[in-house]
């Protein structure tokens, strides 16, 4: 079975979902998740001695294939535990952001619906999701030390959260040890750095002539998410703390130092194929070819480069800069919807979604955020996934978790950027910047205002 990393699509979502100006979150219904979340909801006890109430839960995803059969798998382990509780599975494989924000408008969405990284901020400002601090504190609640927390907290938005962890992945980079072998080269280690990647790059790039046969690695190229490990690492940002404001912080002194640093990588010495270069292997994964030495990537191709035979790799830690170790994360989630007539229940199902009955299915194809799971599926002990899960307490928030009116104002503007630097030619970082951090101003007061 082969289960390509959901986490990744929520970056994808994130930029079919989100809207202009949000509505900020009304808190409607966060009084009755207080009053309600006494732990015995029907579902729950279900073993008492009164017959417990026939209940309708809908979840809300955008999974299809294999995916979507585990998840139906948890769904029905759920109901044979809780037989009155009925759980059915709505899959929307395409446009589900539209359909969601649509039921969302109608007051229909699912109880549970999952939610990708980006626009968990846009949702809480829609009124859209349950406060579920109160659920996690409460009698039916969960242990906030069996997660990850640097994964659990992409979910918390100042000291709520509203969220649960689906998957998730940070980054780390791939390499080649043949490759290595060859040059002469000793394998990369934790703890290494932005200048000793670009060196050791350098070091295994082969040309023959202007044409170049090897490159020393594979950079993400203008995504922008998976540049900020660059920049913080660096002691830059995109964004202020309280994402009020880009200019300073987009353009500051070590976000520039960091991105004419990658820049000099494509341009300068060529180490990392450009997406022309890379348009021409015809989607070939480069690095499982071995095109490329070193590649910068989440876990998703674990599992087939594992299963190729050509193929000797490792997986290190991403580089640290001056300002230390820095990491991301792509990461899906379950939000409970504010309006669900069965939140107790909701609740549930979405705790047993997210916790070890769960995950240890989910977990089998992705990272699972429950500690205990991901010991018991072999994660922590497996070289090629314990470098991602060591630099869990090095990712650092993402601007769209800063502000849900990133991804229409400095994100596109910073995206401009990227998308400049990528084309080949040479630009002026300091510049480009400069200008992307006031237009990013100018659309968030715009943004803010309508």
């Amino acid at each position: 079975m082969k289960i390509k990393g959901t986490a990744l699509l929520a970056i994808g979502m994130s930029a079919a979902i989100a809207l202009t100006a949000c509505g900020t979150n009304s808190g409607s219904n966060s009084g009755n998740a207080a009053s309600g979340n006494s732990g015995k909801a029907s579902n729950a006890d279900a073993s008492g001695g009164t017959e417990a109430k026939e209940v309708k839960l809908r979840v809300g995803t955008w999974d299809g294939g294999d995916s979507l059969k585990i998840q139906q798998q948890i769904a029905d382990n759920y109901m044979k535990a809780h037989p009155n509780v009925k759980v059915s599975i709505e899959s929307v494989p395409d446009q589900y952001g539209t359909k969601l924000l649509t039921q969302i408008a109608a007051g229909q969405a699912p109880d549970v619906f999952q939610i990708g990284d980006g626009d968990i901020s846009m949702f809480m400002n829609k009124g859209s999701l349950e406060d579920l601090t109160s659920y996690i504190q409460g009698d039916n609640g969960i242990k906030l030390d069996d997660y990850y927390a640097n994964v659990l907290d992409v979910g918390k938005l100042g000291d709520k959260y509203y969220t649960l962890p689906k998957d998730y992945s940070d980054l780390a980079v791939f390499y080649n040890k043949k490759l290595f072998d060859e040059a002469g080269l000793p394998y990369p280690q934790a703890g290494w750095t932005w200048e000793q990647l670009y060196d050791t790059a350098k070091k295994l790039t082969k040309k023959d002539g202007d044409r170049i046969t090897q490159w020393g690695v594979n950079l993400p190229g203008a995504w922008t998410r998976a540049v900020l490990p660059l920049i913080n690492a660096y002691g830059g940002s995109v964004i202020s703390p309280d994402g009020e404001k880009f200019d300073g912080f987009m353009n500051s002194d070590g976000t520039v130092k960091a991105l004419e640093l990658y820049q000099d990588m494509y341009q300068k010495d060529r180490i990392s194929p450009s997406s022309t270069e890379s348009a021409a292997f015809k989607g070939v994964d480069l690095f499982a070819a071995g095109k490329v030495a070193m590649s910068v990537g989440g876990r998703w191709p674990v599992t087939d480069y594992k299963s190729n035979k050509d193929l000797s790799f490792g997986v290190v830690a991403m580089p640290a800069g001056p300002s230390g170790a820095a990491n991301t994360i792509c990461y899906a989630g379950y939000g409970l919807y504010s309006k669900s007539a069965n939140k107790d229940e909701a609740w549930s199902y979405l705790k047993y979604l997210t916790g070890p009955e769960g995950q240890e299915l989910l977990g089998a194809y992705a990272f699972t955020a429950v500690k205990a799971t991901a010991e018991k599926l072999g994660q922590t002990n497996d070289e090629a996934l314990k470098p991602f899960l060591n630099d869990i307490p090095n990712i650092k928030d993402f601007p769209e978790k800063t502000s849900p009116y990133f991804s229409t104002t400095g994100g596109k503007a910073l995206q401009s950027v990227m998308d400049k630097m990528m084309l080949g030619k040479p630009i002026d970082v300091k510049k480009e910047l400069d200008a992307a951090a006031k237009q990013g101003d100018a659309d968030l007061q715009t943004a803010k205002s309508e």
